[in-house]
């Protein structure tokens, strides 16, 4: 008659062989181990050199930045300070500022969205209002000069600039002109759209350069 523990001896035999035999099989390296396989792939370019050009199919819009120094054509007239032409304080601007050469109005339509109070502005003369005669006939006394928006017109004025003569003749000689407006600073914060005037020792205030 067979031991009762000779077959529960037998159990942990046959057991601790298994483990024995699980543990030091090889392992299989595309089952997943500690580290993953590395593929080695070796990926060559392929250049085609076309004889002539691809044509591609240009079906969106090009697309541009915003324009460095925005331009608008204005009609312009000219001022003085007399309170005929302004009011009792015809020295003083909307701003405060004092009235000098180098100062200009603009109507209010332009002052509360193109060209707010302290913008810089270049002006360049196109002639006559309605037929454009004497194209560039103050543009002696216009080039190389930065004014500066520091003052508003009557409210029924639209898209017209006023600028500021020290004389009643020099202003009644002006007329009524087309100016291009070139805006150099956007208020007095913005940046200065000039990179040449973004220089240092810039300094934005004319100079009376000649006398009519």
């Amino acid at each position: 008659m067979a031991h009762p523990l000779s077959g529960v001896a037998t159990l942990f035999a046959l057991f601790a062989i298994a483990l024995t035999t699980a543990f030091s099989a090889p392992r299989d390296p595309l089952v997943a181990t500690d580290v993953d396989p590395v593929l080695d792939l070796a990926i060559a370019p392929i250049v085609d050199v076309l004889e002539t050009a691809r044509v591609v199919v240009d079906h969106l819009e090009p697309v541009q930045g915003p324009e460095a120094n925005p331009s608008f054509i204005v009609r312009a007239t000219a001022y003085n300070s007399l309170v005929s032409q302004t009011n009792a304080q015809p020295f003083v601007t909307a701003t405060g500022a004092r009235t000098r050469w180098g100062i200009v109005a603009v109507s209010r339509d332009l002052l509360g969205t193109d060209l707010p109070y302290g913008s810089l502005v270049r002006l360049r003369d196109l002639g006559a209002h309605t037929t454009g005669r004497g194209a560039g006939a103050y543009d002696a006394l216009l080039d190389g000069l930065v004014f500066t928006v520091e003052d508003t017109m009557h409210p029924r004025k639209t898209q017209q600039i006023d600028v500021w003569f020290a004389e009643y003749a020099d202003a009644v000689s002006w007329g009524v002109r087309r100016l291009e407006v070139e805006l150099v600073r956007y208020g007095r914060t913005g940046p200065t759209l000039d990179p040449f005037q973004n220089a240092a020792g810039f300094d934005a205030e004319p100079t009376w350069l000649a006398a009519r």
